[in-house]
């Protein structure tokens, strides 16, 4: 469920096409170098700049392996400097193109403004901007009043971008947007060294794709191994799902995502929140599991579904639905059902609770427990249990005193999510006390059969029907003997009954957690 990260590594190639066009072949220049004119059709001096030359036409100029071409320009060739006008094309073999209007080069400083109508391209991309300012010294390259770079379908702007030759490091800063048919990628800062072949993005960065939003205020990609981070503050909504977390790392090759710290997952097609510390997600096989004392709540118009356990686990089914499985010290609430057990599969399609490993599970003043508990939902209520193997239903009367069913196998059917009839198949076995309109228990009634139909009418038994060779009767209350109080397979686990808090942790805190309606949850905003 955790929705996947969409990068391609086509950054790696747009930001290294662009370090080629920057570097201009400076490793050939030299301190010491002079600028040559190497032709021109007119040269004249002005006597309004007696210590330059200006030159026109076809005008020509080199130093070292630079080539420069303009159509008219001032040259100062004691201070080694040019100013040129019209056409600027500056090149270098096999390396760069560079054009513009406007040229101030200084040969000593090594500095060259290029402006008006820039381009800067290669084979493969091309920049565009107002100005570059490229420094031979240190070596680096910048622009500050914006940029557009083209690498085939690639689109990457920036307000500033700056380039360190020494520590093979590219920097974007300020509206950073890089896009492709694919993804589009806004960020304050993006940083990409051509060494490790990773990129890094400071500040807050969207990534967008047909498939999910990505934000993070910190993140890297290596371009080579297709792996990513991103963290402080981080979130991913897709479609149907959100996840919210401190940090978050992706394998595109494998498609495995992990998360870390204070996870929050919304799946909002299901109307289902699971929340923990650590994530692992299977792109590919569209699982995703979450520990470090998870949490799931399903959420439904007016009540909620709270399951807690060692491990959550969601998971497509063979139906062709989805299904959240839980493992290991296994609690659930419901305002109206409760429960415990090793393990819990919860199937999306219809509602369906599967409970495994010693469960338990409370319906008002009923406790059932058998080897597998199968729980049927329909339209938000109980509707009908299977018990499996030692099926056992047991409620309280007063201090030591229990109604009780026991049997092989039971069906408990509910009715306005109260307990309505049960059937018991193989070894049943009863006792429950016979009450009076005025609450009195005049009698006890101790069955054993093999098969029972029970109806029950406000959680008083109504009627009973034995099948095949009952045994028994009904005894007075105070003639009762001790030794059939509780039925063989007796347990009583009220003290285990799962209650609301130890959901949510503390008291009342549910009216703060929980929206008003369902319909709030899953329409807000994350916050950015």
């Amino acid at each position: 469920m955790i929705p996947s990260p969409v990068i391609k590594p086509r950054l790696g190639k747009i930001i290294s096409s662009l370090i080629i066009l920057i570097c201009c072949g400076v490793s050939t220049v030299h301190a010491q170098s002079v600028i040559e004119l190497l032709g021109a059709d007119v040269i004249e001096y002005d006597q309004e700049f007696v210590d330059a030359e200006r030159v026109k036409g076809n005008v020509r100029f080199k130093q070292d392996g630079v080539l420069m071409n303009c159509d008219s320009a001032y040259f100062y060739r004691k201070d080694n400097k040019v100013k040129a006008y019209g056409n600027i094309y500056i090149r270098q073999r096999d390396t760069f193109n560079l054009w513009g209007d406007y040229l101030e080069y200084d040969g000593d400083k090594k500095l060259a403004y290029v402006s008006e109508n820039v381009r800067l391209r290669d084979q493969e991309m091309q920049l565009t901007t107002d100005l570059v300012q490229y420094d031979v010294k240190a070596k680096t390259a910048f622009y500050s009043t914006g940029g557009k770079i083209v690498n085939g379908a690639d689109r990457l702007t920036s307000r500033q971008g700056r380039y360190y030759s020494r520590s093979k490091t590219f920097f974007f800063k300020d509206s950073v947007v890089l896009t492709n048919p694919e993804y589009r990628m806004k960020s304050d800062t993006l940083s990409y060294n051509t060494i490790s072949k990773i990129a890094y993005f400071y500040g807050p960065t969207y990534i967008y794709s047909e498939e999910n939003t990505i934000f993070c205020r910190y993140g890297w990609y290596n371009t080579i191994a297709n792996t990513s981070q991103f963290s402080k503050g981080v979130w991913i909504e897709g479609k149907d799902n959100k996840l919210v977390t401190d940090s978050l790392r992706y394998n595109r090759n494998t498609g495995i995502g992990r998360a870390f710290r204070n996870i929050t997952l919304i799946d909002t097609l299901e109307k289902i929140k699971i929340e923990g510390q650590y994530g692992i997600s299977y792109r590919l096989e569209g699982k995703t599991m979450v520990t470090g004392d998870p949490l799931a709540i399903k959420y439904f118009d007016d009540d909620s579904l709270f399951v807690k356990a060692d491990t959550l686990i969601d998971q497509p089914d063979t139906s062709g639905g989805r299904r959240l499985s839980a493992f290991y010290n296994t609690k659930i609430h419901k305002s109206d059902m409760q429960g415990i057990a090793d393990s819990l599969i919860y199937s999306f399609s219809d509602s369906t609770i599967s409970m495994l490993g010693n469960p338990v599970l409370w319906t008002e003043e009923n406790q059932i427990t058998g080897d597998t508990l199968i729980v049927y939902r329909k339209n938000g209520e109980l509707n009908k249990l299977d018990v499996l193997q030692n099926a056992f239903i047991v409620s309280y009367v007063q201090p030591e005193v229990f109604n009780q069913i026991d049997g092989n196998d039971m069906t408990a059917f509910f009715k306005a999510n109260k307990l309505n009839k049960v059937r018991v198949s193989g070894n049943g076995q009863s006792v429950y006390y016979v009450e009076e309109t005025d609450s009195t228990y005049t009698g006890v009634n101790h069955m054993v059969c093999s098969d029972m139909r029970i109806s029950v009418e406000d959680n008083t038994v109504s009627d009973v029907r034995y099948y095949d060779s009952p045994k028994g009767g009904i005894y007075p209350v105070t003639n009762f003997p001790s030794d059939k109080k509780k039925l063989p397979n007796f347990v009583w686990f009220e003290d285990k009954r799962p209650t609301l808090d130890y959901f949510l942790g503390q008291k009342d805190i549910q009216d703060k957690n929980r929206p008003d309606s369902v319909k709030d949850l899953f329409s807000e905003e994350i916050e950015e």
